[in-house]
């Protein structure tokens, strides 16, 4: 690396690494202000490390959104300090064109993007998930409208078992139907903590008239004959936001009727962390520009409004290709498309 490649990139990156620190940590004191008093009274007493754990998962969380807005910033401070102070003219009249002098700035944007790409695959799926369980054990109990997700484990007799969720722990299915050819039942809590497996508050039904009705009912029933055990370990449901890469690619050719969803979730995976490349893209042209009344306050403010615009238009792209109203890949790629064709023109130029 030449020494105005190693200027540039070190500029770059420490004001980047400001940025990003100020940033977090104002994002870090208004959630504070918000929840700080139910991490410390709700739930077990949350300590100084466990906060910072949280916060740090938090940032994991929301990486595609910090760092592409850091870089912006960054992108923006550092170039429009080089035309101010006439070092790009310097740089220019050492026979450097702008698009040579902007290779430290695309290294920079690539190593972005690749940290947000192992970000999905190694860490964002388990900051989320500890994450929430931390929120949750300081939040109150209350009744909260939210997607059930219902899961299945099939026996070798060919009957089923329907339930909401397991709690390992405690080695116990909550709001579970087992179904066979001749029985149904519902179940309130199922335990297999010993055996046979005893089930909590279970009804019989059968069918009349092509209705369900309630046959017996039981405060507590042994069930000799269900097949499970104490070792059984059901697959939980993970979020497909909180699914690796990996998981995710490996999933989406397999048909199934989450197909929709999996390969939408894959294609936002592949998709979002190319935001710093297409920041760079279409920002730089109007930072390189020369102008003796540059209005730096009105192209700095029409960049966050169209930072605003591009994040909310994806997730929107988002939502309609999980629900099938739009195919996965033109959903998620539709934006960065349309950006980078109308980049390239103005890029060309510079």
């Amino acid at each position: 690396m030449k020494i105005w490649q190693k200027y540039l990139f070190r500029k770059l990156f420490f004001t980047f690494f400001f940025i990003t620190i100020a940033l977090f940590s104002i994002y870090t004191t208004i959630d504070l202000s918000i929840h700080g008093v139910r991490f410390l009274t709700l739930g077990p007493e949350a300590t100084l490390l466990d906060l910072f754990l949280y916060y740090l998962r938090q940032f994991a969380m929301h990486l595609d959104l910090f760092l592409p807005l850091s870089f912006l910033l960054s992108l923006y401070k550092v170039l429009f300090a080089l035309n101010t102070h006439l070092e790009l003219i310097a740089l220019q009249m050492a026979g450097l064109s702008k698009k040579k002098l902007l290779l430290p700035f695309f290294f920079f944007a690539t190593i972005l993007s690749t940290i947000c790409y192992l970000n999905h695959e190694y860490f964002a799926g388990e900051a989320t998930a500890a994450a929430a369980a931390f929120k949750s054990s300081h939040t109150k109990k209350i009744k909260i409208a939210r997607t059930l997700h219902l899961q299945t484990l099939l026996f070798d007799d060919q009957s089923e078992l329907i339930f909401q969720s397991f709690d390992p722990e405690k080695k116990e299915f909550f709001d579970a139907y087992w179904i066979s050819d001749k029985d149904l039942w519902h179940m309130k809590t199922l335990s297999i903590a010993k055996q046979p497996p005893t089930a909590y508050f279970a009804d019989h039904l059968v069918r009349e008239n092509k209705l369900l009705v309630k046959q017996e009912s039981f405060v507590e029933k042994e069930f000799p004959t269900l097949p499970l055990d104490e070792t059984t370990t059901p697959k939980v449901f993970i979020p497909f936001e909180s699914r690796p890469l990996s998981t995710l690619f490996l999933e989406s050719s397999v048909p199934s009727i989450e197909a929709p969803s999996v390969k939408t979730h894959l294609h936002y995976k592949l998709a979002l962390p190319l935001f710093p490349l297409l920041i760079l893209l279409s920002a730089s042209p109007f930072a390189l520009s020369f102008s003796r009344h540059k209005r730096v306050f009105l192209i700095i403010s029409l960049s966050l409004f169209a930072f605003l615009v591009y994040l909310t238009l994806f997730d929107s792209l988002l939502i309609l290709g999980e629900n099938s109203v739009l195919p996965p890949l033109l959903a998620m790629w539709f934006c960065p498309t349309i950006v980078t064709l109308f980049s390239l023109r103005r890029f060309a130029k510079i």
